[in-house]
């Protein structure tokens, strides 16, 4: 019987990929998923610095 339950796959700490098995009907393992938890927490304070640096740049003006 083949296993049809996907792996989680979040950036570890050592830089690896999280090999524990996913919830069912969720895409991360239960350290990884939901909005408290420090994968979560991490991934959105980077996508907020991004979007801060690309609000800070100053394009050319067209003339």
């Amino acid at each position: 019987m083949a296993r049809t339950q996907s792996r989680c796959g979040a950036l570890t700490e050592k830089g690896t990929r999280c090999r524990r098995l996913a919830m069912v009907g969720a895409s991360r393992c239960n350290l990884h998923r939901g909005e408290w938890s420090s994968y979560t927490i991490e991934k959105r304070k980077e996508a907020e610095r991004k979007a801060k640096t690309r609000k800070r740049r100053k394009w050319p003006q067209p003339v």
